[in-house]
């Protein structure tokens, strides 16, 4: 079964190159997105430093659309006894999701989508998944848009410790069915209300992603956010939490 998933990964890291050869015809747009960061520093009756930062990216084309996040939270705490300090959070993921539009005009579409996550406290050594089906894109004007997706795939869960971010001793595999929602809406000028929203359904249970946000502008380059992020895993290993909740308050850079 490993090596069903690992052809669908490479399938899906070719789809780039494909469609960008097709778009270099087309005269698609350029990269757009945005880049934040996230810093608090405590010091007193408790000493900790927290940092956190996000990307979102997008390009898109009359027959192609590129999505691609990533996201990195780090937190470590001063131990009273030893004054050493130790990490107590360390939490890294990216995905890249490539659409293929259903022809000119249509709401419709196909998604390609890959995910990737390494958290040393989830439980797990690293997680992985694929997966491809139909999407459509219910709402679209010029203030809000909402996109809505269902699909199968596969996922790997690596149980088996190790310092490399990929080699796995011991993994649970199982088929997946994901659904997607993401909803964009321009409350005013100067701010946005994002929400995006996946669940990925097994025999080995669902994990859920959803990230809420609101991005207000200060100037052409820079905004503040407000940002809320829920990671839910139904069958969370002993020992650890089903829910992680991170709530942040950073600077983001716009890219156009």
């Amino acid at each position: 079964m490993r090596s069903k998933y690992l052809a669908a990964m490479l399938i899906a890291a070719g789809l780039p190159a494909v469609s960008a050869a097709a778009e270099e015809a087309e005269g698609a747009t350029k990269w757009s997105g945005d880049i934040g960061v996230g810093l608090l520093f405590k010091r007193g009756n408790t000493n900790s430093d927290s940092t956190n930062a996000n990307a979102n990216m997008s390009r898109e084309s009359s027959k192609w659309r590129h999505t691609f996040k990533a996201d990195a939270n780090n937190e470590q705490e001063e131990d009273p006894v030893t004054e050493d300090y130790v990490r107590t959070d360390e939490n890294y993921f990216a995905s890249y999701k490539l659409d293929r539009k259903l022809g000119e005009g249509s709401k419709n579409y196909l998604f390609n989508v890959l995910t990737y996550q390494k958290d040393n406290f989830s439980g797990y050594h690293y997680e992985a998944s694929y997966a491809i089906g139909l999407g459509r894109r219910w709402v679209s004007t010029d203030r809000q848009t909402l996109d809505a997706e269902f699909g199968p795939g596969y996922r790997v869960k690596c149980l088996d410790p190790q310092d490399t971010y990929f080699s796995c001793g011991d993994s649970e595999e199982d088929a997946i069915a994901r659904v997607g929602i993401k909803y964009e809406l321009k409350v005013s000028e100067n701010t946005v209300f994002r929400e995006d929203f996946s669940t990925e359904v097994g025999d080995e249970g669902a994990d859920t992603r959803a990230e809420t946000s609101l991005t207000t502008a200060i100037n052409s380059k820079f905004s503040l956010r407000l940002r809320h992020l829920l990671e839910h895993d139904s069958k969370a290993p002993d020992g650890t939490s089903e829910s992680d909740h991170t709530f942040s308050v950073g600077v983001v850079y716009t890219l156009k």
